[in-house]
């Protein structure tokens, strides 16, 4: 639990039919009291986390996913999807218009639990999924995070997010070692973010290097070691850029001031 709030949250693994013959899984975090907004989280790489509804498991260690119980204990709604069931990966494919049919059901989902903001959050490659489709789609807030923004494939600069013009959060490893998503970039996208009602870069500097690759979960690129940290701040920043605030509670478990925010 986020520094041991006593938040009692829900999870649901959960399949929907969304276009004719295709469905969508993805795993749902619900705090059981007071929902202050709802988000859903895009996770990185090829887009395919391993969600088994039956056995209740999630195979992805990606940071968005790995983190969705902390956001849900700050009393966010949490859906975190697999890649639809008629494409094997979202490499390179995140831009099609018929997968943005599969997010209008996800964001279908949460409008059947809660009428308070929706933000999309994208970590990695999952963030081209949040620039093409953000400006589409009945939304009132979007985070980069770990944002990839050089190399061969697709990129954050391919996308529709200069036409976004919701609050627009920029969250990046100031060391992150991805040859594909310098820190440089991130400050890139913020500057090119002209007609975001409201925006924020938050660069941060500790963690744990890990072992894993330098563009995988274990490692900067992955905010790995200050997750809570990562969390929290990103948090507060969204919910005062829609006029929400924390709470009491939330408060209490805080009183220390994170620094590098």
């Amino acid at each position: 639990m986020l520094l041991d709030c006593n938040v009692a949250i829900s999870e649901e693994f959960k399949t929907i039919s969304t276009r004719k013959g295709v469905t969508i899984s993805f795993v749902k975090n619900t705090p059981l009291k007071d929902i202050k907004s709802a988000a859903i989280l895009f996770a990185g790489g090829k887009g395919k986390i391993g969600i088994n509804v039956n056995n209740k498991t999630v195979r992805s260690n990606n940071f968005i996913v790995r983190t969705r119980e902390l956001f849900a204990n700050l009393g966010i709604l949490t859906i975190t999807p697999d890649a639809p069931s008629d494409m094997k990966n979202l490499k390179n494919i995140r831009q099609r218009l018929d997968y943005r049919t599969d997010i209008s059901f996800l964001i279908k989902e949460i409008r059947n639990e809660t009428t308070k903001p929706i933000w999309l959050i994208g970590t990695s490659r999952g963030s081209n999924t949040v620039g093409y489709h953000a400006a589409g789609l009945n939304i009132q807030g979007v985070a980069l995070i770990a944002t990839v923004t050089e190399g061969n494939n697709h990129t954050i600069f391919d996308t529709d997010f200069i036409k976004i013009r919701v609050p627009t959060l920029v969250v990046h490893h100031k060391y992150d070692p991805c040859r594909v998503s310098p820190s440089s970039g991130a400050e890139n996208v913020f500057e090119q973010l002209m007609h975001s009602s409201k925006k924020h870069l938050l660069l941060f500097e500790k963690g744990d290097i890990g072992n894993g690759r330098d563009c995988g979960s274990n490692s900067h690129h992955g905010l790995l070691g200050i997750e809570k940290k990562v969390v929290f701040a990103m948090t507060e920043w969204m919910f005062k850029a829609v006029g929400k605030k924390l709470g009491k509670l939330t408060h209490e478990c805080v009183r220390k001031k994170y620094k590098g925010c």
